[in-house]
């Protein structure tokens, strides 16, 4: 995986904030998100989106996917992109009769059907509550692959590309596009779709080479990162390989991901599959709580993992692995049993060397995120 911010190689130093103050950086940082996404509620392209879906009585195909789009968008779905793909894939595969000039009928309150297109719909229809004109235009164009989509009854097939634009009183408020190649069992090897409404942006990204496979997820306001995910593998990833793997720890050579929410990112991998397979595959358990003890070892020996402030590149924390007992004693009939029972379970090491609970750790400190939150509808 070549992308720096997959880079496993990267050492920090920790930030030298007091763990207070790191946590109301990231409690600002959570906030600072929720305000951003919350003014998208009254982009124009979210307006028109909501008004196209009430207008919808019969619903053309396409209304789904764009209703379902507006709703993950708010609610910051990192699927909300994969979702729109599949679901435009279905809208589009229902038939010709879907294809041509669809406009709002106030009296009948429906779509008129007035002419007919190949593989292009463009729906005309009032884009605000109040509006007695048409003044939102949506325009989509599809194109099939050749590519069949596995198990499908009735055949469909993979998106080659597509394009919808949402123009409201003539301006561009919403342009989506796709574009999408593929091997014949439909395994993407290079898929791109972007999204843009106002200054919010949206991009989707994945490629397979057989050697090396990522997918990248990017949601900006302007070029601010809002929220950002990169996963990453290398190995013999073909599917013939996949398939004749042992759950695909031997065709990984390693792996990594990076996730980021404004500032606060988090980066973790594994540069050594095989040796980390190999030695999880010995571990033996020779009595209820060797083992556990054993897999948190070698987890913490092959994977890195820690969770830093994007701008100033220092870490607010390690991630390590630790046993969690979670047995208990009980009486019955005059005798006194032990339930043994243990976990493998995540936690922080902040800077200060100690270690603490994720859960424990966002007891305090975040409780005007928590605040924030609940009152995001």
């Amino acid at each position: 995986t070549s992308s720096n911010d997959l880079d496993l190689d990267k050492t920090l130093k920790f930030s030298t904030q007091t763990v207070e103050q790191q946590k109301q950086n990231i409690q600002q940082n959570g906030i600072d998100l929720v305000n951003k996404i919350d003014g998208m509620k009254n982009a124009k392209a979210i307006v028109a989106l909501q008004e196209f879906n009430n207008n919808s009585n019969s619903s053309p195909s396409f209304v789904k996917p764009f209703s379902q789009l507006k709703t993950n968008l708010l609610k910051n779905n990192v699927n909300a992109l994969e979702t729109f793909n599949q679901q435009m894939r279905t809208a589009a595969a229902v038939g010709d009769d879907i294809w041509g000039v669809w406009t709002w009928n106030p009296t009948k309150k429906d779509f008129d059907h007035v002419s007919s297109t190949t593989k292009t719909a463009t729906f005309l229809f009032p884009a605000t509550a109040n509006s007695t004109s048409n003044t939102g235009e949506l325009k989509i164009t599809y194109v099939q692959s050749d590519v069949v989509v596995p198990n499908t009854n009735p055949v469909e097939y993979m998106p080659k590309s597509f394009s919808a634009v949402l123009k409201v009183d003539g301006v561009v408020a919403l342009d989506a596009e796709f574009s999408g190649s593929y091997k014949s069992d439909a395994t993407p090897t290079n898929v791109t779709q972007t999204l843009v409404i106002e200054k919010y942006n949206w991009k989707l990204q994945l490629t397979n080479n057989d050697k090396d496979v990522s997918a990248k997820y990017a949601f900006n306001y302007d070029s601010d990162v809002l929220l950002k995910y990169e996963v990453g593998a290398s190995g013999s990833l073909t599917a013939k390989a996949i398939e004749a793997s042992n759950g695909g720890t031997d065709i990984l050579t390693s792996g990594a991901m990076y996730f980021q929410v404004m500032d606060i990112a988090f980066l973790g991998g594994i540069k050594d599959f095989k040796g980390f397979a190999d030695e999880m595959n010995a571990i033996q358990f020779t009595d209820q709580r060797s083992g556990y003890d054993s897999e948190v070892l070698t987890i913490n020996k092959y994977l890195k993992m820690y969770g830093y402030f994007v701008k100033e590149n220092l870490k607010f924390a390690d991630v390590q692995f630790y046993v969690l007992d979670n047995s208990y004693s009980y009486s019955w009939d005059n005798q006194v049993y032990t339930n043994y029972s243990y976990s493998v379970e995540p936690r922080f090491v902040l800077s200060d060397g100690s270690p603490v609970t994720i859960e424990n750790f966002v007891k305090t400190g975040f409780e005007d995120l928590i605040t924030k939150l609940q009152s995001y509808q």
